[in-house]
């Protein structure tokens, strides 16, 4: 059999090819941290950015990859996954892996994790993922032709890439051990934690996002994030309802878009809720911020590890604002449980989450604010792992 003219190419040490499913142009957490990253990557080598053309919108709101290059393969969404799709575009993926001297690629990205892990490994390029969460397919991940497809892709891709990388990023150590999917790999695993960014915040573009004065005397509770299944919310909206019953009235405002909010909709009116609950809809940066300057707790009650570390919390506590998460390995590594700072409640606890608003929201807001780790921190830790890999190779 000849061999792969593409393969006999020797990669250029220092240079960084980055693989994200989605474009820079669509706001999700793992776009947020692939595209921070990309970010400060390239201000200290060259960067090549490989996504798809899946909800991308031009320019406009864009996340900021700073000087790196950006490439956009062709693709459809499969269970609102993209999937790379054509001889071209795996032709074209090829390309840009073996001209890299190390590659990270953010997953679940089905399929093409597999690929580009293999590729890497035969042409001797050390390769990272970062691992954000195990993938679940379908509106109803336990019914069972979304266990059927999850299954299938484990065993076809993931499981099949995670084996051929040389490392994988978790953002928590107990998420690492908690997952069905990433324990069995724990040789492998390096524990990096996410960052935040203050600045972009704090920033104002004059744009309020939509966010309604203060009521007198009413509590601000918020939510920040993709409006998904696994986020929780429905729980949050029972808490508010369990909490209006007992006499207490507060505002939940729901900032974020995504497939469940006509469900989460009809839930608030079916509760009576009327004002109490307010979507905004997308809220810009800055806008965030005052958001959680101005919120008496930021929640997010998560239900599954579909959730590693929900950065809005770690957000909301850099700006001196209590917090509330769940249970789940990620959460419990990096945020506080004292009553203070922060609480943690049980999956689908509605009655928990309602007395860690009561008793947050009674305790007021507890001074001063939580000292955050940068992206710059994180990217660093990343350039140092890609260094060691590479020096690793060559010494090999």
């Amino acid at each position: 059999m000849p061999a792969d003219p593409t393969l006999s190419a020797p990669p250029e040490r220092g240079n960084l090819t980055v693989i994200v499913p989605m474009p820079p142009s669509y706001r999700g957490g793992t776009e947020e941290y692939a595209y921070q990253l990309t970010r400060y990557y390239s201000e200290s080598r060259p960067v090549h950015v490989v996504t798809t053309t899946a909800r991308w919108t031009g320019t406009a709101n864009a996340l900021s990859i700073g000087s790196a290059t950006l490439e956009r393969l062709p693709a459809r969404e499969v269970l609102e996954r993209p999937v790379v799709v054509g001889p071209a575009a795996a032709r074209q993926l090829k390309r840009a892996v073996l001209r890299a001297g190390a590659v990270q690629l953010h997953m679940p990205f089905p399929w093409v994790e597999r690929r580009v892990t293999a590729w890497a490994r035969r042409a001797g390029i050390p390769t990272v993922l970062t691992y954000h969460m195990d993938a679940e397919f379908g509106e109803n991940p336990q019914g069972w032709s979304s266990r059927l497809v999850t299954s299938a892709y484990r065993r076809v891709s993931a499981y099949s890439a995670l084996s051929h990388c040389n490392a994988v990023v978790s953002n928590s150590r107990g998420y690492a051990q908690a997952s069905p999917v990433l324990s069995r790999y724990a040789e492998k695993v390096r524990v990096i934690y996410q960052g935040v960014d203050l600045e972009r915040l704090r920033a104002s573009d004059g744009n309020d996002g939509g966010i309604p004065p203060r009521r007198p005397g009413i509590a601000r509770v918020v939510f920040v994030g993709r409006i998904v299944a696994y986020k929780g919310i429905p729980d949050l909206i029972h808490a508010v309802s369990r909490l209006a019953a007992q006499g207490q009235i507060v505002e939940l405002l729901i900032g974020g878009k995504g497939p469940q909010k006509t469900e989460l909709e009809a839930l608030v009116h079916s509760l009576r809720l009327g004002e109490n609950v307010r979507f905004l809809g997308f809220v810009p940066d800055g806008a965030v911020g005052r958001l959680y300057a101005d919120a008496d707790v930021v929640v997010c009650p998560s239900i599954s590890l579909l959730e590693s570390t929900p950065i809005t919390l770690q957000e909301a506590m850099a700006f001196g604002t209590p917090v509330i998460g769940t249970t789940l390995p990620g959460t419990e590594e990096t945020v506080p449980d004292d009553g203070a700072r922060g609480r943690l409640v049980n999956p689908h606890d509605v009655d928990g989450l309602a007395r860690a608003i009561q008793e947050l929201v009674a305790a007021g807001r507890p001074g001063g604010t939580t000292p955050a780790r940068s992206w710059r921190d994180t990217a660093a830790d990343y350039l140092a792992l890609f260094d060691e890999l590479q020096r690793r190779k060559v010494a090999g």
